[in-house]
């Protein structure tokens, strides 16, 4: 099981980006005070799905929401940078065993286009706009194991931020990238890789 923003692909900052979309319908200035009700919502646990800011920030600024969805979707995919070794290592992954990328985000979409653009199909997407619960809450972690059909002593987490150290409540062997933390930390993905593929692949 991995995280996704940040491990997979670096982060996007989602408010600079409304900013950029509404430049372009001439007030940006709103972005600050939905950012505000949003991230606390968010801090508390739970999620609002895209749509739903896209519906505020539409009802202040007299715009279409589905087109406000649209414009930012595509700004957060030019913004999706591959890290070093992702690609690689799901690959990798996918041909030892199940994957389940788990994800705080807004939109399922993101890491769904990532992972059609690299060709990777995982055994289970968990993201939190769908389960409208956020890492590090115990359930996402539990939802995703159910999802490939593992108890926590047969899964591996490996996170990056301080959101997927819920995964040791979870009872999951937790591997931290870029970060102290968890059960073992590593400086990059690829170092982390090299570690799982050297002492917990089957042969």
């Amino acid at each position: 099981m991995v995280s996704f923003w940040g491990l997979l692909v670096r982060r996007v900052d989602f408010w600079d980006t409304w900013r950029e979309v509404l430049r372009r319908h001439g007030d940006s200035g709103v972005v600050d005070a939905v950012a505000w009700v949003v991230d606390g919502v968010n801090n508390a646990g739970y999620e609002i799905p895209l749509r739903a800011i896209a519906g505020v920030i539409a009802s202040k600024t007299g715009g279409d929401p589905a087109l406000l969805a649209r414009e930012f979707i595509e700004e957060v995919k030019i913004r999706l940078a591959p890290m070093t070794c992702a690609v690689e290592f799901l690959r990798w992954a996918k041909e030892v065993g199940k994957v389940a990328v788990v994800s705080n985000t807004p939109c399922r979409c993101f890491p769904e286009l990532f992972l059609e653009a690299s060709g990777i199909a995982v055994d289970a997407l968990v993201t939190s706009d769908v389960l409208l619960r956020r890492k590090p809450l115990k359930p996402v972690f539990t939802h995703a194991l159910r999802r490939v059909g593992a108890r926590p002593h047969e899964a591996v987490y490996i996170g990056d931020g301080d959101e997927d150290l819920g995964a040791m409540g979870a009872g999951l062997l937790t591997i931290m990238v870029g970060r102290e933390g968890g059960h073992l930390s590593f400086p990059t993905l690829c170092d982390a890789w090299s570690w799982v593929r050297a002492n917990l692949a089957k042969d």
